[in-house]
């Protein structure tokens, strides 16, 4: 590979290539050896796949330059081609469609890649409490109300994103609201981030007692 499009690393079997989280800008093939990419699910860190010979990740990053979705450790001893954001992308704007198309799914790929985290959470108001307090600590406004979460207050569009039914959304809005927990103004208005922590926390408190 072009020493200018790519430069080689090489990593110990165990050796972590980066942490779910970390901001990245850099896209990886494998040249030789097996990469494991983790997730953080609960209290427990689960293998999502082992990655060979050919393979590349990390393109995400690379293109919007969101925190990583996943960890990567090595499996075995290791070489790796990295190619930074820079190179790559001089290479996909010399085709805006092919640019305009990987943005695309790049997006759907983010998108769904949320979606799936909270599904991991069985109980299904914990699910909606949990993605209505991610969604305000990532892109939520300060109002004189409170914080604006950014989540449509309409449970045919929450449904979507999270996979529980319109009924059982609108149930479980209606109960933050009689508890003065949220405001429903277009959007989700959390009126105190705290306090809704605290009902999440007796969420999962009320779920072990009930096992």
């Amino acid at each position: 590979m072009n020493e200018k499009f790519g430069y080689q690393k090489n990593l110990k079997a165990g050796e972590v290539l980066f942490r779910e989280g970390d901001v990245g800008d850099e896209m990886y093939l494998i040249k030789s050896g097996q990469i494991r990419i983790t997730k953080s699910i609960g209290d427990e860190e689960k293998t999502l796949a082992i990655l060979k010979e050919g393979d590349f990740f990390g393109e995400m990053a690379v293109l919007d330059r969101s925190p990583r979705s996943a960890s990567a450790v090595a499996h075995t001893d290791c070489e790796l081609i990295i190619v930074d954001r820079e190179a790559f992308l001089k290479q996909v704007r010399e085709n805006p469609f092919i640019e305009y198309v990987i943005e695309t799914l790049t997006q759907r790929l983010r998108q769904t890649d949320e979606m799936l985290k909270f599904m991991y959470i069985q109980n299904e108001e914990k699910r909606l409490v949990s993605f209505i307090l991610t969604k305000a600590k990532s892109q939520g406004k300060e109002t004189p109300d409170g914080i604006d979460s950014g989540v449509p207050a309409s449970p045919d569009s929450i449904s979507g994103m999270i996979g529980v039914d319109t009924e059982k959304i609108t149930k479980v809005l209606n109960t933050l609201v009689n508890n003065s927990l949220i405001l429903l103004k277009g959007n989700i208005i959390i009126k105190n981030i705290e306090m809704l922590e605290r009902y999440l926390d007796y969420l999962d408190l009320k779920e072990k007692f009930e096992r």
